[in-house]
Protein backbone atom coordinates (compact mmCIF):
# COMPACT_ATOMS: atom_id res chain seq x y z
CA UNK A 1 0.00 0.00 0.00
CA UNK A 2 1.52 3.23 -1.26
CA UNK A 3 1.28 6.30 1.84
CA UNK A 4 2.04 9.67 1.37
CA UNK A 5 0.75 12.95 2.38
CA UNK A 6 -2.49 11.99 0.78
CA UNK A 7 -3.62 8.65 2.18
CA UNK A 8 -5.10 7.97 5.05
CA UNK A 9 -2.65 5.30 7.09
CA UNK A 10 -5.16 3.29 8.36
CA UNK A 11 -7.57 2.64 5.76
CA UNK A 12 -5.30 3.19 2.65
CA UNK A 13 -8.20 5.53 1.60
CA UNK A 14 -7.46 9.09 0.50
CA UNK A 15 -7.28 11.23 3.44
CA UNK A 16 -8.77 14.84 3.95
CA UNK A 17 -6.11 17.18 2.70
CA UNK A 18 -6.54 14.98 -0.67
CA UNK A 19 -10.86 15.07 -0.49
CA UNK A 20 -10.17 18.76 -0.19
CA UNK A 21 -7.99 19.14 -3.29
CA UNK A 22 -9.94 16.95 -5.52
CA UNK A 23 -13.29 18.94 -4.18
CA UNK A 24 -11.25 22.61 -5.90
CA UNK A 25 -10.72 21.05 -8.94
CA UNK A 26 -14.16 19.25 -9.26
CA UNK A 27 -15.87 23.14 -8.22
CA UNK A 28 -13.33 24.63 -11.00
CA UNK A 29 -14.37 22.16 -13.90
CA UNK A 30 -18.23 22.29 -13.19
CA UNK A 31 -17.64 25.98 -13.32
CA UNK A 32 -16.10 25.89 -16.68
CA UNK A 33 -17.84 22.91 -18.30
CA UNK A 34 -20.93 22.50 -16.34
CA UNK A 35 -20.44 19.18 -15.17
CA UNK A 36 -21.64 18.22 -12.10
CA UNK A 37 -20.58 16.46 -9.05
CA UNK A 38 -22.13 15.50 -6.15
CA UNK A 39 -20.10 15.64 -2.70
CA UNK A 40 -21.43 12.75 -0.04
CA UNK A 41 -19.95 12.54 3.39
CA UNK A 42 -20.77 8.88 5.83
CA UNK A 43 -20.69 9.39 9.18
CA UNK A 44 -20.75 5.53 10.81
CA UNK A 45 -23.18 4.24 13.10
CA UNK A 46 -22.57 3.06 16.19
CA UNK A 47 -18.86 3.07 15.91
CA UNK A 48 -18.69 4.58 19.28
CA UNK A 49 -20.36 1.65 20.87
CA UNK A 50 -18.14 -0.71 19.06
CA UNK A 51 -15.03 0.51 20.51
CA UNK A 52 -16.53 1.04 23.83
CA UNK A 53 -17.86 -2.55 23.81
CA UNK A 54 -15.22 -4.63 21.99
CA UNK A 55 -12.13 -2.41 21.61
CA UNK A 56 -10.79 0.23 19.90
CA UNK A 57 -8.98 -3.18 17.55
CA UNK A 58 -12.52 -3.36 16.76
CA UNK A 59 -13.00 -0.41 15.49
CA UNK A 60 -10.52 -0.08 13.91
CA UNK A 61 -11.09 -3.13 11.79
CA UNK A 62 -14.76 -1.95 10.79
CA UNK A 63 -13.00 1.39 9.85
CA UNK A 64 -10.90 -0.87 7.02
CA UNK A 65 -13.73 -3.21 6.35
CA UNK A 66 -16.12 -0.11 5.40
CA UNK A 67 -13.44 1.39 3.07
CA UNK A 68 -12.76 -1.61 1.51
CA UNK A 69 -16.75 -1.72 0.50
CA UNK A 70 -16.87 1.80 -0.94
CA UNK A 71 -13.88 0.97 -2.52
CA UNK A 72 -15.48 -2.24 -4.27
CA UNK A 73 -18.53 -0.24 -5.05
CA UNK A 74 -17.62 3.09 -6.46
CA UNK A 75 -15.84 3.73 -9.76
CA UNK A 76 -12.29 4.49 -10.14
CA UNK A 77 -12.76 7.66 -11.22
CA UNK A 78 -15.08 8.41 -8.25
CA UNK A 79 -12.82 9.82 -5.13
CA UNK A 80 -13.00 7.93 -1.37
CA UNK A 81 -11.13 9.16 1.28
CA UNK A 82 -11.38 9.00 5.16
CA UNK A 83 -12.15 12.64 6.41
CA UNK A 84 -11.64 11.69 9.84
CA UNK A 85 -12.13 9.97 12.58
CA UNK A 86 -15.39 7.83 11.78
CA UNK A 87 -16.63 10.22 8.43
CA UNK A 88 -15.83 9.54 5.25
CA UNK A 89 -16.25 11.76 1.82
CA UNK A 90 -16.98 10.69 -1.58
CA UNK A 91 -16.90 12.68 -4.78
CA UNK A 92 -19.28 11.34 -7.55
CA UNK A 93 -19.29 12.96 -10.90
CA UNK A 94 -21.67 12.75 -13.90
CA UNK A 95 -24.61 11.11 -11.65
CA UNK A 96 -28.06 12.81 -11.50
CA UNK A 97 -30.06 13.16 -8.21
CA UNK A 98 -31.86 9.65 -8.66
CA UNK A 99 -28.46 7.80 -9.32
CA UNK A 100 -26.76 9.04 -6.07
CA UNK A 101 -30.16 8.62 -4.00
CA UNK A 102 -30.00 4.77 -5.27
CA UNK A 103 -26.38 4.80 -4.90
CA UNK A 104 -26.81 6.35 -1.26
CA UNK A 105 -29.63 3.63 -0.47
CA UNK A 106 -27.31 1.03 -2.19
CA UNK A 107 -24.66 1.59 0.01
CA UNK A 108 -26.79 1.79 3.33
CA UNK A 109 -28.31 -1.84 2.29
CA UNK A 110 -24.56 -3.27 1.74
CA UNK A 111 -23.74 -2.25 5.27
CA UNK A 112 -26.54 -2.70 7.16
CA UNK A 113 -26.17 -5.94 5.64
CA UNK A 114 -22.55 -6.76 5.82
CA UNK A 115 -21.61 -10.00 8.03
CA UNK A 116 -18.88 -7.68 10.13
CA UNK A 117 -16.98 -10.58 12.92
CA UNK A 118 -14.81 -9.31 15.32
CA UNK A 119 -12.74 -12.12 17.44
CA UNK A 120 -15.79 -14.61 16.64
CA UNK A 121 -18.65 -11.80 17.60
CA UNK A 122 -20.82 -9.82 14.86
CA UNK A 123 -20.89 -6.36 14.81
CA UNK A 124 -23.59 -4.84 13.03
CA UNK A 125 -23.33 -1.51 11.56
CA UNK A 126 -24.61 1.23 9.21
CA UNK A 127 -23.72 4.17 7.93
CA UNK A 128 -25.82 7.95 7.59
CA UNK A 129 -24.58 9.50 4.49
CA UNK A 130 -25.95 13.20 3.45
CA UNK A 131 -24.79 14.71 -0.16
CA UNK A 132 -25.48 17.69 -2.09
CA UNK A 133 -24.67 19.13 -5.71
CA UNK A 134 -21.74 21.07 -6.78
CA UNK A 135 -23.64 24.57 -7.89
CA UNK A 136 -22.17 27.77 -9.99
CA UNK A 137 -21.64 29.91 -6.89
CA UNK A 138 -20.73 27.23 -4.77
CA UNK A 139 -16.96 26.52 -2.61
CA UNK A 140 -15.32 23.90 -1.46
CA UNK A 141 -15.85 24.89 2.36
CA UNK A 142 -19.21 25.67 1.67
CA UNK A 143 -19.93 22.16 0.02
CA UNK A 144 -18.74 20.24 2.28
CA UNK A 145 -20.66 22.30 4.92
CA UNK A 146 -24.13 21.74 3.17
CA UNK A 147 -22.70 17.51 3.07
CA UNK A 148 -22.09 17.34 6.75
CA UNK A 149 -25.31 19.31 7.51
CA UNK A 150 -27.00 16.39 5.05
CA UNK A 151 -25.34 13.88 7.02
CA UNK A 152 -26.27 14.78 10.47
CA UNK A 153 -30.11 15.42 8.98
CA UNK A 154 -29.20 11.75 8.09
CA UNK A 155 -27.94 10.48 10.89
CA UNK A 156 -30.90 12.15 13.33
CA UNK A 157 -33.50 9.98 10.89
CA UNK A 158 -31.59 6.88 12.29
CA UNK A 159 -31.25 7.66 16.13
Amino acid sequence: MKLNAYHDVLTGLSNRRFFVESLDHRVARCRRYGDNCAVLFLDVNKLKMINDDHGHAAGDALLVRLAEILKTHTRTTDVVARIGGDEFGLLLDSLNGDQVADKIDFLVEVFGNENFVHEGKRLPFGASIGYCFVGPQDTTDGLMSRADAAMYTAKDKFE
